[in-house]
C-alpha cells in the first residue's frame, strides 16, 4: 500500500514537470528580442579596411510584441547624425605676429630647418615689398630733362642699407644670431638708380647683375674713347652704337622684354637724345613712352649703319626723318604734333640749351624762346638799316645783347621761382 502512495505521489510530480516545461517552451516562443536595423558595427584595421571576422549584432531588448493587427507597423527612425569636428588648417598656424608665428609652427611639430625656411622666406618677402616702394617713392621724372635727376642714387644706397638691416635684425630675434650671421643677403649696387614700379620690383639678384652690366658698359666706352684720343682720332659714331648694342643685348639676357623697355626708356643714349629734343613740349610719361616706342628702334638701327644723321647722305637723311615724323605724328595729337614741330626750329632748340645752362626748368624754354626771335628781328632790322653807320649799329645791337640778358635773368628767375 506504502509502495502504491509512493508510485502516485511520483507521477504527479512528473506531469507538474510536463507541464512547467510546456510553459516555458511556449512564452520563450512568444517573447523573443527585436534586432534593430543599422546596429551592426563594422570593426577596421588602421589602414581602414574592413576586417575578415563576422560581426557580432547589437541586441537591444524591447518590450513583448503586442498582438497583431490590421495596421501597418510603426517605421524605425534613424538617429540624427553628429556635426564632424572643426578643421585644423593653415590659418590656425599662420600668424603677422611672427614671435606668434614660430611658437605655433613648433606647436604643430615642424622640424626647425623648415622653420628657417618658412620665416626667412616670409621675411625676405616683407623686405622687397618695402624695397620696391622705396623704389616707387623715389623714382625721377625720366620723361623730363631735369638737372641733377640722378642725385637720388645716394638716397636708394641709404634705404637699401636700412632695409638690410631690419632684415638682419628680424632674423636674429625670430631664430637667433647664428642663423641671422649666416643668412646675410646680397647687398644692392647702386651704379644706377633703378626705381620704379618696373625696375625696382627687381630681384636683388637680377638688380647687381644689371647694375655689373652697367658698370661693364662704362667701362667699355671710357676705353675706346681714351684709345681714340691717345691714337689721335675721332670717335667713330658706328663704334659707339655698336658699344651701345652690346649693353642692350646683355639686358636681354636677363631682363624681360617689358624691363628692357623700361630701362633703355630710361637710361639709353636713345632715350636721352629724346628728352633733350622734347624739352620745349613738356611732354607727359605717357607722351614720351608713346614717342620713344614709335622711333626707337630705327633710330638705333640707323646708328648702327651710319653712326648719326649727319653721315647719311641727304637722300638717306630726308627719307629717314620723314618716317621718323610720321611715326611721331601717328602717336600723338595733332595739336601735340604741332608743339613737337616747333621744338625744331633752331631759335628754339637755342632757348633749350639756354634754360639747361641756367638751371631753368622747361617751362621757361618757350618765354626765352619768344624773346630769342623778337631780339633777332631787332638785330636784322639793325644789321640791314642803310642809315646807320659800322659803329651805330655796333652800339644798337651791344644795346640788343644787354637788354636780352636782363629779359633771360628775369625769366629764368620767375621759372624757378614758381617750381
Amino acid at each position: 500500500m506504502r509502495e502504491r502512495s509512493l508510485l502516485y505521489l511520483f507521477l504527479a510530480l512528473n506531469g507538474l514537470l510536463a507541464g512547467a516545461f510546456a510553459i516555458y517552451l511556449f512564452l520563450s516562443t512568444h517573447r523573443q528580442p527585436k534586432i534593430l536595423a543599422g546596429s551592426l558595427p563594422v570593426t577596421t584595421n588602421k589602414v581602414g579596411k574592413t576586417t575578415n571576422s563576422a560581426p557580432k549584432p547589437a541586441v537591444v531588448a524591447t518590450a513583448p510584441a503586442p498582438a497583431p493587427t490590421n495596421s501597418s507597423p510603426a517605421p524605425v527612425v534613424a538617429a540624427a547624425p553628429t556635426p564632424s569636428a572643426k578643421t585644423f588648417g593653415w590659418q590656425d598656424v599662420e600668424s603677422p605676429d611672427y614671435l606668434k608665428y614660430v611658437a605655433n609652427l613648433r606647436l604643430v611639430g615642424c622640424p626647425d630647418d623648415k622653420i628657417q625656411q618658412i620665416i626667412i622666406a616670409d621675411i625676405n618677402q616683407l623686405i622687397d615689398q618695402k624695397r620696391l616702394k622705396e623704389a616707387v617713392t623715389h623714382d625721377m621724372p625720366w620723361w623730363k630733362v631735369e638737372p641733377n635727376q640722378y642725385s637720388l642714387v645716394n638716397v636708394m644706397q641709404e634705404k637699401g642699407r636700412a632695409l638690410e638691416e631690419e632684415r638682419r635684425a628680424l632674423i636674429e630675434k625670430l631664430l637667433g644670431s647664428d642663423v641671422a650671421e649666416n643668412e646675410k643677403s646680397e647687398s644692392l649696387l647702386w651704379n644706377v638708380q633703378l626705381t620704379g614700379p618696373v625696375l625696382g620690383a627687381l630681384a636683388a639678384k637680377t638688380h647687381n647683375t644689371v647694375q655689373e652690366i652697367c658698370q661693364r658698359s662704362v667701362e667699355r666706352h671710357q676705353a675706346y674713347q681714351w684709345s681714340r684720343f691717345n691714337e689721335g682720332q675721332p670717335i667713330n659714331q658706328v663704334e659707339m652704337a655698336k658699344l651701345r648694342e652690346q649693353t642692350r643685348s646683355d639686358l636681354r639676357q636677363v631682363l624681360s622684354p617689358q624691363e628692357v623697355e623700361e630701362f633703355t626708356l630710361r637710361y639709353s643714349h636713345n632715350a636721352h637724345q629724346l628728352r633733350m629734343e622734347l624739352a620745349g613740349m613738356d611732354p607727359t610719361p605717357d607722351e614720351f613712352r608713346k614717342i620713344f616706342r614709335a622711333i626707337d628702334a630705327a633710330d638705333h638701327q640707323m646708328q648702327l649703319e651710319y653712326g648719326s644723321v649727319e653721315a647719311m647722305s641727304p637722300k638717306q637723311r630726308e627719307r629717314h626723318e620723314r618716317q621718323r615724323d610720321a611715326a611721331i605724328k601717328d602717336s600723338m595729337p595733332q595739336q601735340r604734333y604741332q608743339a613737337y614741330l616747333m621744338t625744331k626750329d633752331q631759335l628754339y632748340r637755342q632757348a633749350q640749351m639756354t634754360a639747361m645752362q641756367y638751371g631753368a626748368p622747361s617751362k621757361a624754354v618757350m618765354p626765352i624762346y619768344q624773346m630769342n626771335k623778337a631780339n633777332e628781328a631787332r638785330r636784322q632790322q639793325i644789321l640791314t638799316n642803310a642809315t646807320l653807320s659800322a659803329q651805330q649799329k655796333n652800339e644798337e645791337l651791344n644795346r640788343v645783347n644787354m637788354d636780352q640778358l636782363r629779359a633771360l635773368q628775369q625769366i629764368v628767375n620767375e621759372a624757378n621761382a614758381a617750381r
